[in-house]
């Protein structure tokens, strides 16, 4: 017997496992593809695996069609779909066109990497904003913070805006220091005397980020009896000491 089309209907010459017998017509399972556009068996096509696997998922470009590279809902101008080929009347032909992702583009009038303002930054659907960066070494990190830490680190110059949901750090630790010390000149914040260590005038044990507006130039002496004291609280001990402070 001949059939017309790529076979809604397939028939079975033989006995197979399940006993079926010889000459039973058995419905055959057909699937579009979404590059060539044509039905053929579901045999065609390759397995779905990871969290979409199914028992009869299959993907969407057929084999044939990923030998010749064709892409995801691009037809080639040389393929003819025969009569026998095209879907039965009334029925929906299924058609998908790949998903493009949606970028974001940044405005070409940018100030500073970024028309975007603190305020701008709004938290991902888990509450939180991206921060990116790079270590010493140049390994790129990634982690996230909540949105008062990032508008913080992004006033105090120590962040730029990537989109509104993501911020990426401008220094890596030793650049970090290696500006601050050149920024002050090696001069001690507090005393006056040549400094090699960074300080925070806010410290962090009270809220205090790393950042250029919070981060100061401090020698060894100071850095370590000021501890987790305010600028104030450290300039009345050093008073108390006798000690003249430096106050720029």
């Amino acid at each position: 017997m001949k059939y017309n089309t790529l076979n809604d209907l397939c028939y079975n010459l033989g006995s197979d496992m399940n006993g079926t017998k010889a000459g039973t017509i058995v419905e055959a399972k057909m699937k579009y593809c979404i590059s060539c556009g044509q039905e053929k068996p579901i045999n065609d096509f390759l397995r779905r695996t990871g969290r979409r696997e199914r028992p009869d998922s299959r993907r969407g470009t057929c084999k044939q069609c990923r030998q010749a590279g064709t892409a995801a809902g691009q037809y080639s101008e040389q393929t003819t779909v025969s009569v026998a080929h095209l879907p039965a009347p009334g029925r929906a032909r299924w058609s998908r066109k790949k998903r493009q992702p949606i970028l974001y583009v940044r405005p070409t009038h940018a100030i500073n990497g970024s028309s975007l303002r603190a305020d701008d930054l709004r938290p991902t659907w888990r509450g939180v904003v991206r921060m990116r960066g790079r270590s010493d070494t140049g390994r790129r990190w990634i982690q996230e913070v909540d949105l008062a830490q990032a508008r913080q680190l992004v006033k105090e110059g120590a962040a730029i805006i990537i989109n509104p949901y993501t911020i990426r750090m401008i220094y890596s630790g030793k650049e970090f220091r290696k500006f601050i010390l050149a920024r002050d000149h090696h001069t001690c914040h507090y005393c006056g005397e040549y400094g090699d260590t960074i300080d925070h005038l806010l410290p962090r044990a009270k809220g205090g980020y790393t950042t250029p507006v919070n981060c100061v130039c401090a020698c060894l002496s100071c850095n370590q009896q000021k501890g987790n004291l305010t600028p104030e609280q450290f300039m009345q001990f050093l008073l108390e000491q006798h000690k003249e402070p430096h106050l720029k």
